[in-house]
């Protein structure tokens, strides 16, 4: 009779819960675990190298025990995690609440603890979720990172743009275009273990930066290892996370400060007719944009100026100005350009200078280059537009291509145009292109070149 209750006992606890089941899973698979409340993805994707888990299906525990990866270069080899919501595409998890839109979110609290001790090799414990513009999608418009520890010298992608305080820790932000999303990661300071915060703190923080859009669905909440080399023994012992439905992200968010592109920086002009552009900015609400720029310098003669040093209700991200009309020559002056959205206004990022001809635009223009040239595009590396200068000194048919690694051809700037003797600037524009070195291709008659640009998203 008794050892008949100790079965029923077990049986019971097993039933719901209460007792571990522990499994090995090789790679690369998944199961669900917690009554498919969650899943566990034991996921290698950056290397062919062995790597096993042990999963509880009755918890949220999961560890590495075995990986052989050594991935030194930048390539992520692994990212073994658990999840709730909708994983690529997949169908959600039992109960889950997401894919939920960024607007009907109150809190979105997670909870995590991990045990890192002795863990060597290069790898980071992260938070993650996946944003996109519908409830469920197989490809993603955002992802946002939160690490809350490190080891090995991993660093995240992109570039640092600003150190905040969010749920009482440090986090350096780093952002990153990718080829088709906007990729966002916090890394704490100090690194820890165990940690307790809401997502929602995170999501308004990016929000409010114009890295993420309010009609966007959040589709998961995960937890995991990104690995690059060894990183055994790295342990998630708990995790969950969790959503409340509520409006605490509707509100307004200012548009994304953005980049000048031209005239760069100090830039000696040759010409008087001037091509300002600039970044197209990003608005978190969606909402129509209208630029303001604003030109400052000595002696800007506004009689002949057709307006006085400031252009507002520009809708556009360039205009071709003639600065010979109320500007003076061999001289500096300064230009920045600010969005508004109607009722928050940015600025550009930075605010740039330029120097004016030495000449008249008459003389300026008789001036013609000694030698056939094809300069370095500026800026470089670039994204996504950059400017690229070549010079004429006579008459030439002239062809600009743009080819990428494998010497594809992927823009032709110009095909065989009759050109005059001169210096000339062109625009090109990467939007549609993922992050790597291209290289751009001038040729005439008399004369070819080919240089090296990098974009990076």
């Amino acid at each position: 009779m008794k050892k008949n209750l100790v079965i029923f006992w077990a049986l019971l606890l097993f039933r719901f819960g209460l007792i571990a089941q522990i499994i090995q899973m090789p790679s690369p698979n998944s199961t669900s675990v917690m009554n498919g409340e969650y899943n566990v993805a034991n996921n290698v994707w950056g290397a062919t190298t062995a790597q096993t888990l042990e999963v509880d299906l009755n918890s949220t525990y999961y560890k590495v025990i075995l990986s052989k990866h050594n991935n030194t270069g930048g390539s992520v080899a692994a990212y073994p995690f658990i999840w709730k919501g909708s994983h690529w595409g997949g169908t959600p998890t039992t109960n889950s609440p997401m894919p939920k839109m960024l607007t009907q979110i109150g809190t979105a609290p997670f909870t995590w603890s991990i045990d890192t001790t002795g863990v060597s090799g290069t790898w980071d414990a992260a938070f993650e979720c996946w944003l996109d513009d519908v409830p469920i999608s197989s490809t993603y418009v955002g992802e946002l990172m939160i690490w809350l520890n490190y080891g090995g010298g991993a660093g995240p992608a992109g570039g640092k743009v600003a150190t905040v305080n969010i749920g009482g820790y440090t986090w350096d932000v780093y952002f990153y275009l990718m080829s088709s999303w906007n990729y966002i990661t916090y890394k704490i300071a100090t690194p820890v273990d165990s940690i307790s915060l809401d997502l929602k703190d995170f999501l308004r923080d990016a929000l409010n930066r114009g890295y993420l859009k309010t009609s966007w669905y959040l589709a998961n909440m995960e937890a995991g290892f990104e690995i690059w080399r060894d990183g055994q023994g790295l342990t998630c012992k708990s995790y969950s996370a969790n959503i409340t439905s509520g409006n605490s992200l509707d509100v307004n968010y200012p548009p994304a400060p953005f980049e000048l592109v031209y005239p760069y920086d100090k830039k000696v002009l040759k010409l008087w007719a001037i091509p300002f552009s600039w970044n197209e900015s990003f608005d978190p609400n969606s909402d129509e944009l209208e630029y303001i720029f604003h030109l400052y310098g000595p002696n800007i003669d506004t009689t002949k100026a057709q307006f006085d040093t400031t252009i507002t209700q520009l809708d556009t991200t360039s205009f071709l100005f003639d600065g010979s009309k109320c500007l003076r020559n061999n001289t500096f002056y300064y230009w920045d350009v600010k969005v508004t959205d109607g009722i928050d206004t940015s600025s550009s990022i930075t605010v740039k200078s330029f120097r004016t001809p030495s000449t008249t635009g008459v003389e300026d223009i008789k001036q013609n280059p000694m030698h056939f040239s094809l300069s370095q595009n500026y800026p470089n590396p670039f994204n996504p537009q950059t400017m690229i200068s070549y010079s004429l000194p006579q008459i030439s048919n002239v062809t600009l291509k743009v080819y990428d690694l494998m010497g594809r051809e992927v823009a032709t700037l110009l095909s065989n145009e009759k050109k005059a003797a001169g210096n000339y600037e062109i625009s090109f524009h990467g939007s549609y292109l993922s992050s790597g070195i291209y290289f751009y291709k001038l040729q005439t008659e008399y004369f070819i070149k080919t240089m090296k640009m990098a974009l990076i998203k």
